[in-house]
């Protein structure tokens, strides 16, 4: 008996489980809204015997108008079925504006489901969306992250997909509107408001008003689908003035037109500027700014091309922050230049734009109107070449002091680093010009030379003619002048060290137009004693033109000597006159080398300053050139008349000391005597060296005193007073007090002390000591003089 009961009930829940699966469980109760369906469907490509059943009717889809209880004949229904909630907002008005506020069904949370609301605006006019959050659209096959995708169509047209939280803020639709919002089964519903409008009246089918985020960001937007025929849609974009936008088209297909004039292109408009129109296969607009409507029309296709797609195009609008530097401004006319700045690298992220075209050259001429901009460019991705024009056509308009050559930057107010500039001096006819250099000269730079690290510059002098060169030159030099016999030369200065941007501003050569001159090319040099120049002929390493000639006038310090070297020459094949090469000094001119065509050319030494004179010849082959290469020297000759000179003041010097010792050494072997008349009178080393003038000033000493009144009385008669005034020595002329003599020393003085009893050993002076020699008239005399009394 109780094994009968256990199989009883066994089998009774069986029959219980297998009722459950048939029924679904629990009863369902569905509230339903006036002007709402629900649309209970199952979903496609499931086969299912899965039913939905009211009122004990079941079936495998119904629609719900009133409020309903129901159930499924399956455990999870959710995984067969899905629920559409339908509302017709029915037609709108200007006074009415309508908010979309879908209302989540508890009863179908687990259920995929979705929500449409129908807008039926008026005839001519279109249906107006406006988000809270934003739209972002996205591919018909994409899903969003929360499980929340909007659909919005306009009759049988899908003008999107769209998740929530986006840069597309407004849409309006043509004719009858739909919006459709899907949400997975077991996701909450999380929708925010949707304002529903009447938009005016429209020619596309849609206008999207899309605003950019201010922050780097990259937007996805796809056509219509099916895109009709002579349909257009419309995006408006708008973002911040520090962001710029670039458009890219990823992916497009084009229809087979009827007329193939018509086919598809993207057409742009940006306030104040003309339409730019793009064809879908070119590289569409870079690096714009500010608010832009893009507008697609598609054409009348062939029905008769069985091949023939619709159209369809995928485009992103990258939205980012860049540095932006803008120039606006009148290239003066009368300054004659014309700028051209280009990028370095065609496919660098640096985007330069002239008039908001973006080019990878910009060339602006004098008289030109210029809005020039620059994005995400480094300051060395940008290169600026300077032509510039000067001319003075008549003697009287041109300066006679000479012309700085320099640029002024502010002309151009993007960063940019200055590549070359080049000027056309343009004379008077028959003028010659001038050029110097203001910062130490100039030096020839061979071509396979550079210029060294502390030189920015590569100069580059030419005549107008292209073809026809001068030669090439680096600053900080021997070369102080170079004159050229041409009205018409260019300069052409280049950069070689581009982080110096204030060089263009810095004159580094002047000009000056001058008469002419009666060599085609005369280069004024002062070589240096350190190191060797080197000299070259114009358009070295080419060779001079026919039947010209150059003078190299060659200044060098009295004392130096040079030695020129003939390092290269090569001779052409004269028709008519020879070459010839001259060395002549300047003062005065006398030829000391010169040599013609066919003989050997030899090294030069020149004494002095001295031209280097060149002549071509007319030659229809070879070409005439020639290095040179000048070593100063110190000049012998004058450096021994210097040294000799020298040891001669020396060898004076030293016999003059050599006598003045032996003398002072005779005058202290004896005894001083001092005279009767003046007992006062000091010896040497009693009282010292006697004071001068300046030190103190004795008034009982004399300059002078008249040997008459003082010895007269001593002589016997006058007659021998004469013959001995007449036998002694003239009397000194006055002279100025020395430092360091005194005043006793003037005058006679010292021939009166050596006539009247002044002995060697004892001097009135304080230069050397003199030893008389005495004649016989002299001594004649002093018997003759009596002896003398002191003055009273």
């Amino acid at each position: 008996m109780g094994v009968w009961f256990t199989r009883f009930s066994l089998l009774l829940g069986i029959f219980l489980s297998s009722f459950s699966e048939l029924t679904g469980g629990a009863e369902l109760n569905v509230t339903v809204e006036e002007g709402t369906s629900i649309h209970i469907n199952t979903s496609a490509g499931i086969n299912t015997q899965c039913e939905v059943c009211i009122s004990q009717e079941c079936q495998s889809s119904v629609i719900l108008r009133n409020d309903t209880s129901l159930n499924f004949s399956c455990s999870q229904p959710e995984n067969v079925f899905t629920v559409q909630i339908i509302r017709d907002i029915g037609e709108l008005s200007d006074e009415m504006k309508s908010i979309i506020e879908p209302k989540e069904h508890h009863a179908f949370q687990k259920f995929s489901r979705t929500f449409t609301w129908n807008l039926n605006p008026p005839a001519e006019r279109t249906t107006h969306f406006k988000f809270s959050t934003g739209l972002r659209q996205i591919q018909h096959t994409d899903s969003c992250p929360d499980k929340h995708v909007y659909t919005i169509t306009s009759e049988n047209v899908t003008v999107g997909r769209f998740c929530q939280n986006g840069a597309i803020t407004e849409i309006q639709v043509k004719n009858v509107g739909k919006l459709s919002l899907e949400v997975s089964g077991g996701q909450p519903l999380d929708m925010k408001d949707i304002d529903v409008l009447l938009g005016r009246a429209i020619g596309a089918v849609a206008v999207f008003e899309v605003v950019l985020p201010e922050m780097s960001s990259t937007q996805d937007f796809f056509t219509l689908n099916p895109f009709p025929e002579n349909a257009g849609t419309t995006w408006r974009f708008s973002m911040s003035h520090a962001y710029y936008t670039d458009v890219r088209i990823i992916n497009y297909t084009v229809p087979t037109c009827l007329q193939p004039e018509n086919i598809p292109e993207m057409r742009y408009h940006w306030v104040g500027k003309k339409f730019l129109v793009k064809p879908l296969n070119v590289t569409q607009p870079l690096v714009e700014t500010g608010f832009f409507t893009l507008v697609l029309k598609n054409c009348e296709m062939s029905k008769t091309d069985p091949l023939s797609e619709g159209l369809m195009v995928h485009f992103q609008i990258s939205a980012m922050g860049r540095t932006h530097e803008q120039c606006k401004r009148n290239l003066p006319e009368n300054q004659m230049v014309q700028m051209r700045v280009m990028k370095k690298d065609p496919k660098s992220a640096c985007v330069l734009k002239l008039d908001s075209v973006i080019l990878d050259t910009v060339t602006i001429a004098s008289g030109d109107y210029y809005d020039i901009e620059s994005l995400d460019c480094n300051k060395d991705e940008l290169e600026l070449t300077v032509i510039q024009t000067i001319e003075c056509k008549e003697w009287k308009n041109c300066a006679s002091i000479p012309f700085s050559l320099a640029f002024d930057y502010k002309e151009i107010c993007i960063p940019v680093v200055l590549k070359m500039m080049t000027w056309f001096l343009h004379g008077p006819q028959n003028s010659s010009v001038e050029l110097q250099s203001p910062k130490g000269g100039l030096r020839y730079c061979l071509p396979e030379e550079k210029c060294n690290s502390n030189s920015n510059l590569l100069l580059n002098v030419s005549h107008d003619n292209p073809g026809i060169t001068v030669g090439q030159f680096c600053p900080k030099g021997t070369i102080e002048k170079i004159q050229i016999r041409e009205s018409k030369i260019a300069v052409t200065a280049s950069v070689t060290n581009f982080n110096d941007w204030n060089l263009a501003t810095k004159p580094f050569l002047t000009y000056l137009f001058t008469q002419d001159i009666s060599e085609d090319y005369i280069f004024t040099v002062a070589p240096k004693l350190d190191n060797p120049t080197v000299l070259a002929t114009p358009a070295w390493a080419s060779g001079m033109k026919p039947s010209s000639n150059v003078s190299w006038i060659i200044n060098m310090e009295p004392q130096l000597k040079s030695n020129l070297k003939f390092r290269n020459v090569s001779q052409p094949e004269c028709t008519e006159l020879q070459t010839n090469i001259a060395v002549q000094t300047i003062v005065p001119q006398m030829i000391v080398y010169s040599t013609k065509k066919d003989e050997n050319i030899n090294d030069v030494l020149v004494p002095e300053s001295f031209y280097l004179n060149m002549t071509n010849c007319k030659s229809p082959t070879g070409s005439f050139r020639a290095m040179m290469e000048i070593t100063l020297q110190n000049n012998s000759k004058n450096h021994l008349g210097i040294i000799l000179g020298i040891v001669g003041i020396l060898l004076m010097i030293i016999t003059a000391v050599v006598i003045w010792i032996v003398l002072r050494q005779k005058k202290r072997n004896k005894t001083p005597t001092v005279p009767v008349y003046n007992p006062k009178a000091f010896l040497p080393g009693l009282h010292g060296i006697p004071k001068t003038q300046e030190e103190e000033e004795d008034p009982h000493t004399y300059v002078y005193i008249d040997d008459s009144l003082v010895y007269s009385h001593l002589l016997k008669n006058e007659a021998e007073n004469e013959q001995c005034k007449d036998e002694s020595s003239p009397p000194l002329p006055d002279r100025p007090v020395r430092k360091g003599e005194s005043l006793v020393t003037k005058g006679s003085g010292m021939v009166d002390n050596e006539l009247y009893g002044y002995i060697q050993g004892q001097s009135t002076t304080s230069g050397s000591p003199k030893s008389p020699i005495k004649t016989s008239e002299d001594e004649a005399c002093e018997t003759r003089l009596c002896v003398r009394e002191e003055s009273p």
